[in-house]
């Protein structure tokens, strides 16, 4: 089983019998996670699960989860804290279920080109390790640029069959709700009328369109901030052009998948290479596939190695 701890819900996949389900943070504080996966399958079928949660800056191997300290965080509440994705890795952690953690892609990764690792404390949260693999898989390319774009955007360097690096949401192209400070949130957080976290997370193209679903583009107002966001991603995937030839492009995240977005990504890359298009279960089912490699007995994957056993 692989868990995805998403941003505005917690995603499953379950290999091979293709099981996959969500829960929306707003369910996450009433129902329980085993039971919930209990419905869909008996717990005991489950031979590994590999889990994602939040930053992943604590751990730089994927690790075994009685052997992580913090939830494999550097800080108890980094960004927007909701508590539902708290809830998912207690309830794992707790039970007889094995289970590994997923790092994030960040400094402490040694696979990482080391101008990533010198420029970047974090690049990446956890979740993107098991998209990347996924996308690694589907794609059969060894060279690939993967854009997920949802609540934020983050784009991914693979080279060689390993990561090279990634830009975050905080570094780069917006997503709808968050993105990187400009000169304008700087003066704000600088005259004391927010924080530094709290102006990422209104940094979006919401701004620009309003909140509901700007990418129909029903209106001026949302059609510009939907180009927006498509030029500020397609900006962000060419920008790793100067270190990765890529074979494949891969789209993912619910904006970038939408119909009102992907066609426009792959109109304007498909000239750099084959552009494919993710599932929402990309990351978890990329998790899952993982735990199975670990079970298979492999050791490392795109450079991230796996680090001890699984029962402790």
């Amino acid at each position: 089983m692989g868990i995805d701890h998403g941003t505005r819900a917690v995603r499953f996949s379950v290999l091979p019998e293709g099981i996959y389900f969500q829960i929306e943070r707003e369910r996450l504080g009433h129902v329980s996670v085993l039971e919930e996966i209990e419905r869909r399958m008996p717990l005991h079928d489950i031979e590994l699960v590999a889990l994602a949660y939040s930053m992943g800056d604590g751990i730089d191997a994927i690790t075994p989860i009685h052997k992580v300290e913090n939830r494999g965080q550097l800080e108890k509440v980094t960004g927007e804290f909701v508590g539902g994705g708290t809830r998912v890795f207690d309830e794992i952690a707790a039970s007889s279920l094995p289970a590994v953690l997923l790092p994030g892609l960040h400094r402490g990764i040694s696979c990482l080109d080391p101008r990533f690792r010198a420029l970047y404390s974090h690049m990446a949260s956890a979740e993107k390790v098991g998209l990347g693999y996924r996308a690694h898989l589907e794609t059969g390319a060894e060279n690939l640029i993967v854009a997920d774009i949802s609540s934020n955007t983050v784009t991914i360097g693979i080279k060689d069959g390993r990561f090279l690096g990634a830009v975050d949401a905080c570094l780069g192209a917006p997503g709808i709700l968050h993105g990187p400070l400009d000169l304008e949130a700087i003066r704000r957080v600088d005259r004391g009328e927010t924080t530094a976290n709290q102006a990422f997370y209104s940094m979006g193209v919401e701004r620009i369109g309003g909140p509901g679903d700007l990418l129909d583009g029903r209106t001026e107002r949302e059609r510009l901030a939907r180009d927006a966001l498509v030029m500020a991603a397609e900006m962000e995937v060419r920008s790793f052009l100067a270190v990765v030839e890529p074979e494949a492009i891969a789209i993912a995240g619910s904006a970038g998948i939408h119909h009102g977005v992907f066609p426009r990504l792959k109109t304007g890359l498909e000239e750099v290479a084959r552009v494919h298009r993710l599932n929402v279960y990309a990351a978890s089912t990329g998790a899952a596939e993982i735990a199975w490699g670990i079970l298979e007995g492999e050791k490392e994957f795109l450079g991230i190695r796996y680090i001890g056993d699984t029962h402790g």
